[in-house]
């Protein structure tokens, strides 16, 4: 074990997880790097020249410019030690990648790659616990979702405006980001669903809303569960609130400062407690953040009534997908067949478990409930119904292979896919998908100045006159980088292992996923409603 994350513990096999995490740590680090460079340079310049040449500026004024200069510059040397707490993280990480034996490559032509179709044909899946909407639940469904079409369409028509742009609260509908409003955009990435590349369009559009705000940048948060961050940020709430932390649920502690085990509490549900002051890994003060975990943890860091977006896939696919991701340095090139029985009966190992149980001579002991951070293991126990839990006690026995809330866990789970996400895609339409995202957030459009296009046609036809057709885009800005979407994180074909599905795999896949399978189901027909809606506001009838 090394310490990292404010010196809290993490398991080695839980960084080897963050293949697909160590290019993107690079990459960004070198960006930000980049960026710190021209910044110190640029404010360093007006100093400067502030200081040399009054050029008219009275002197109360030229002082308080530089002050601001300062504290510009000061910003941005907190955010250098943030980097090079980064950087020493990073060292960690890249002396991991040395035992990792499969380094997956960032880029793929997803054309190449199948991973994002679908084994398995809609109607070959059981409905399992899925119950559809009924008709009125159909049509509440549908004013939801007009409901979040016209919002957006307000926010651009108020950014068209003059005098009404500074009244926008939810900036994030709009082209341009506020970079004084924290908490206004989220993703919840489910590891294999397509989640790294909608991740990468994000962190796109936030370089160029950059660019926008003339050098300002959006804070940008990352939570994953996978090295340990999940954990070690919640070990550091634990802290602060005098508490315990077990499998990521919070325990008051008697007087003698021991767990009660009775006693599990939600810090979101304390009245007495204010999570936004605390601003534990930097939460309260990003603007936008990709929470690669639960609604537990996300309502747990006070981001439960952001705009949400999330990507589902279907759980046989994403369970090959995993299998494959993590075919050395989880399950050994053991047979996925092999695998998915051993966690049904409680006896999996990952492959560093397997080596730390040889070395210290120990017997494989059934145990049927999984810790959450043992993500070898509990990624193909119904993990995207799993994330999807906001309360503690499904939380709790989530990852118990006896499944013995099942019903109840598939219950809230799609509740809240239904009610929590102001939009969603499934991975098997990806592309639909994106196209949805950038309708209702069109920050992350792929050209800004072909957007305000298409915006501004959209508002004419329906005879409506705009004060601003650039909807609050600086004058002259042309967006010549673009975000276009680009499959990342791609998975490479098995070279050992389980190389093709079987029905046999498919089936034991399904007893770890029945829950998931209910999830998808839900998930395709919110689509589907959200693909009719969208075609009702083209057709120019909303």
């Amino acid at each position: 074990e090394i310490e990292i994350n404010g010196g809290h513990e993490i398991d080695e096999e839980e960084l080897m997880n963050e293949e697909e995490i160590v290019a993107e740590l690079k990459a960004d680090l070198e960006e930000d790097k980049k960026f710190l460079m021209e910044d110190h340079q640029e404010i360093s310049e007006k100093i400067a020249e502030a200081e040399a040449d009054d050029d008219g500026v009275l002197a109360d004024e030229k002082e308080e410019y530089i002050l601001e200069l300062g504290e510009g510059l000061q910003e941005d040397s907190k955010l250098e030690g943030d980097v090079e707490a980064l950087e020493e993280e990073l060292e960690m990480v890249e002396e991991l990648e040395e035992e990792l034996e499969e380094v997956e490559e960032l880029f793929e032509d997803s054309e190449e790659d199948e991973e994002l179709s679908s084994a398995v044909e809609d109607d070959d899946i059981p409905d399992y616990y899925f119950t559809p909407l009924s008709p009125d639940e159909r049509d509440q469904m549908k004013g939801k979702l007009r409901d979040t079409i016209l919002q957006t369409k307000n926010a651009l028509r108020m950014s068209a405006s003059f005098e009404s742009r500074m009244a926008v609260t939810d900036n994030q509908r709009t082209l341009m980001l506020s970079t004084t409003s924290p908490k206004q955009f989220m993703h919840m990435h489910h590891m294999k669903t397509g989640g790294t590349s909608v991740d990468g369009l994000i962190r796109c559009a936030l370089k160029r809303q950059k660019e926008l705000h003339n050098g300002t940048s959006i804070n940008y948060g990352r939570m994953s569960e996978c090295g340990g961050q999940v954990h070690a940020c919640m070990k550091t709430l634990a802290d602060e609130l005098n508490a315990t932390l077990s499998n990521n649920v919070f325990y008051h502690k008697d007087e003698n400062g021991e767990q009660i085990d009775d006693a599990p509490f939600d810090p979101a549900n304390e009245t007495d407690i204010s999570i936004d002051d605390m601003n534990v890994c930097r939460s309260s003060e990003s603007d936008v953040m990709s929470y690669c975990a639960s609604l537990h943890a996300v309502r747990t860091f006070g981001w439960n009534d952001v705009d949400k977006i999330t990507v589902i896939r279907n759980p046989i696919d994403r369970a090959w997908s995993m299998y494959r991701f993590t075919l050395n340095s989880c399950y050994d090139c053991q047979q996925l067949k092999d695998v998915l029985t051993k966690i049904h009966s409680g006896t999996f190992v990952s492959k560093r478990g397997k080596k730390k149980n040889e070395e210290e001579n120990e017997e494989v002991v059934p145990n049927f409930l999984y810790e959450p951070n043992n993500s070898c293991a509990v990624q193909l126990i119904g993990h995207q119904s799993t994330n999807l839990l906001s309360s503690v006690d499904l939380y709790n026995i989530a990852n118990d292979v006896r499944f013995p809330m099942d019903a109840d866990i598939v219950n809230e789970a799609i509740k809240n896919l239904r009610e929590d996400f102001t939009w969603i895609g499934l991975t098997d339409r990806i592309q639909e998908s994106v196209e949805g995202f950038r309708q209702i957030f069109p920050f992350l459009a792929e050209n800004l100045n072909n957007a305000t296009k298409v915006i501004q046609e959209e508002f004419e036809s329906r005879g409506e006159e705009l004060e601003d057709n650039t909807f609050a885009l600086p004058a002259g800005y042309s967006d010549e980088k673009s975000c276009p979407f680009e499959h990342r994180n791609a998975g490479h074909e098995p070279t050992c292992g389980t190389t093709e599905l079987d029905d046999e795999t498919k089936e034991l896949i399904m007893k770890l996923n029945n829950r998931d399978m209910a999830v998808y189901k839900a998930a395709v027909e919110r689509f589907e409603l959200q693909m009719e809606v969208l075609q009702e506001y083209k057709d120019g009838n909303l």
